[in-house]
């Protein structure tokens, strides 16, 4: 018996400690708001029963918790792991009265840095409340531990989270050297597409907000974001595999359709209603779907098209059930989580950027040894024709000798001054002197009936003998 009442006031004292500790942390509440709240008909959330949803008479989303008994008189963290929901109110018992919890404050009311909207604590009451305000329960990964291990949990997120993006950021980078190097505009597409996946993926890992201390939310970029990856991944699936004829082709169609899905976003960012950010989804996985459709008519004599079905079908597989998962948060979808879908986007992505450059380079190799054929053939066919000019000039001088009686000597010189040789040159060529050359000069111009060297030269170029 005294044990008993030992151990309760034990807790007491425990929770009067924690108080202190967190009171920077923690606002009563009024009994008349305290009341409203706990007199709402909350109704089952999820199966295990230990989330329950309502709706105020303003339209705001509450949900009521229960916490395990585990978490009781310590200190404990909680937050939504999810970066959609960042503006909501925790309220919590502590000794009857219901308390209002601020956010991102350590115990003695220092802001902290974190990636989603955190809250440090103490109960002595399983029960909670959070007001979602307007926001969407599609998505409510709710996540309690202890302080102690929060620590650890967050050290270990963040190293995964940076390596993701560390061999990301490295792929990007090795794609604009490459484009640098290489001039291909395939480089330039794939980047975009990458910065524009590294973009949504650091909102949704809570980055963002992490780095501005909550005050950059960017309510709307993943919504922004989907038709434009989207579009993306469409040039590159054509630059990729040379199929431009294809989108040619169905050019109104990808008009029609992308201009669409980016309607369809900006009209959920000035009206956010969930059948708007299903259409934007859908109208945005069209396009890819289509093309990979396409892509898989040429797997037997493409293998690039093989490729693209196994790397980018993966990454958009996955895209789509983690868009789902937010959407739906169908239990099903558990595997097409945040974590799920980065990891097979770094090994897809990073896997496109080996092949791509393996690509061009094989293209460069061909184009040089294109280039390379086609100056042999040049080469040939300039040497074809030096050997038939030889042959002209030979069969022209001996019909000339022939036709008008030049001796030997003569057809020398004559030779020699149809590669414009002057007198000591045609000397020195011949072992000759200058008088013999002109001497030989003269005799030519009286056979042939000429009076420059002019005219000898136009013998030569116009045939005329």
């Amino acid at each position: 018996m005294y044990f008993f009442e030992f151990r309760i006031i034990f807790r007491k004292l425990v929770i009067i400690g924690c108080l202190c500790f967190f009171s920077y942390a923690y606002a009563v509440v009024p009994k008349q708001f305290q009341q409203k709240i706990e007199s709402l008909s909350y109704r089952p959330l999820n199966s295990t029963g230990n989330l329950q949803i309502a709706t105020d008479s303003l339209n705001n989303t509450w949900l009521k918790g229960r916490l395990d008994k585990s978490y009781l008189y310590a200190p404990i963290v909680l937050y939504i792991a999810n970066a959609h929901i960042f503006s909501y109110d925790l309220y919590i018992y502590n000794s009857n009265d219901l308390f209002l919890v601020d956010s991102n404050l350590d115990s003695q009311g220092t802001p902290i840095k974190s990636r989603y909207a955190q809250h440090y604590m103490v109960l002595d009451n399983p029960v909670y409340y959070i007001n979602l305000n307007k926001a969407s329960t599609d998505s409510l990964p709710i996540v309690i531990t202890q302080h102690s291990q929060f620590g650890v949990m967050e050290a270990k997120e963040f190293f995964f989270i940076g390596l993701y993006y560390g061999v990301l950021l490295a792929s990007i980078f090795i794609n604009v050297i490459f484009f640098i190097i290489l001039k291909d505009n395939r480089f330039v597409v794939y980047c975009l597409l990458q910065i524009c996946i590294f973009i949504s993926l650091f909102y949704e890992d809570g980055m963002f907000y992490y780095l501005s201390d909550g005050s950059l939310q960017m309510k709307y970029l993943l919504v922004l974001t989907i038709p434009v990856t989207s579009i993306l991944v469409c040039v590159f699936i054509g630059y990729f595999l040379d199929i431009k004829s294809f989108f040619t082709q169905y050019k109104i169609f990808f008009i029609a359709l992308f201009s669409a899905s980016l309607l369809s976003s900006v009209t959920f960012v000035l009206y956010p209603k969930a059948l708007l950010l299903n259409l934007t989804t859908i109208l945005s996985f069209i396009g890819p779907i289509f093309c990979l459709i396409t892509t898989a008519t040429q797997v037997r004599k493409n293998e690039y098209a093989r490729f693209i079905i196994f790397s980018f079908g993966f990454i958009v597989v996955f895209a789509m059930g983690y868009i789902f998962y937010l959407s739906f948060n169908a239990k099903g979808l558990d595997y097409f989580d945040i974590n799920a879908f980065r990891l097979v986007s770094v090994l897809g992505l990073t896997t496109i950027t080996l092949v791509v450059i393996y690509k061009v380079k094989n293209i460069q190799e061909q184009n040089h040894l294109y280039q390379q054929e086609i100056e042999s053939i040049l080469s040939s066919e300039k040497t074809r024709k030096k050997i038939a000019q030889e042959n002209k000039n030979v069969n022209m001088l001996e019909i000339l000798k022939v036709q008008y009686n030049l001796t030997p000597r003569e057809v020398e010189v004559l030779t020699c001054i149809w590669k414009k040789m002057c007198n000591s040159e045609i000397a020195e060529h011949l072992f000759i002197s200058v008088s013999t050359v002109k001497f030989h000069v003269s005799k030519l111009y009286s056979k042939l009936e000429i009076n420059s060297r002019n005219q000898a030269m136009s013998l030569f170029t116009d045939n005329k003998f």
